[in-house]
């Protein structure tokens, strides 16, 4: 299970009432190069990253604005502290209720949450696709028959109508190969890499 993040912008900030797309967001970057701040849940949060890859993708340059958690960034969202943020799936509330705008999700499929609102990719930036997510791991030496048992069965309970939708609330169910969730993997790892280099990003 996936819960992507939300790229949301506060529709009561003067400085982003106008920006309703990813695109113009964009463009309100490249107008002000290095003068648009967004926020995240730390330096290094995914969030962070995702904002980092879109900005590479883009080619902009805008303020990093680090918080301590998630919650705290959208606080600061909220009181207008920073333009733009990555924001998870406690911003859908917010959105419905027309505190936050949101422009784009980040994961290669859209939010059963908000289906109406368009991914990254779908805003012009295609293979973009980040989110937390959670799956199932077991030892390497772990033999190939309980591995194959274990996947029959997982599939087996992913499928199943009411899991699903309990599940669905609070992101978007995958139900992968071995060999493609290895291949996930390898691509968040070398992909995010490639942005903690380029960024100059430091854990803290």
């Amino acid at each position: 299970m996936s819960a992507p993040l939300v790229l949301v912008v506060n529709p009561e900030n003067s400085k982003t009432a106008n920006i309703n797309t990813v695109a113009d967001l964009v463009a309100a970057a490249k107008a002000a190069p290095g003068a648009l701040a967004y926020g995240s849940g730390g330096n290094g949060n995914l969030a962070h990253l995702a904002m980092e890859l879109l900005s590479e993708r883009a080619g902009v340059k805008m303020i990093h604005v680090p918080y301590r958690g998630g919650a705290a960034s959208e606080v600061g969202i909220l009181a207008q502290e920073v333009l733009a943020v990555f924001d998870p799936l406690s911003a859908v509330p917010l959105v419905k209720a027309g505190k936050l705008r949101a422009l784009a999700v980040s994961s290669a499929e859209r939010l059963p949450a908000l289906p109406d609102v368009p991914t990254v990719a779908e805003a012009g930036y295609p293979g973009f696709d980040i989110s937390f997510w959670v799956g199932f791991f077991m030892p390497k030496a772990t033999p190939a028959p309980t591995l194959e048992m274990l996947h029959r069965e997982i599939v087996a309970a992913a499928n199943d109508p009411l899991l699903r939708e309990r599940l669905e609330t609070q992101g978007i169910v995958s139900v992968l190969s071995s060999a493609d969730y290895a291949a996930k993997i390898a691509k968040e790892i070398k992909e995010l890499a490639e942005v903690v280099a380029a960024a100059n990003i430091k854990a803290e």
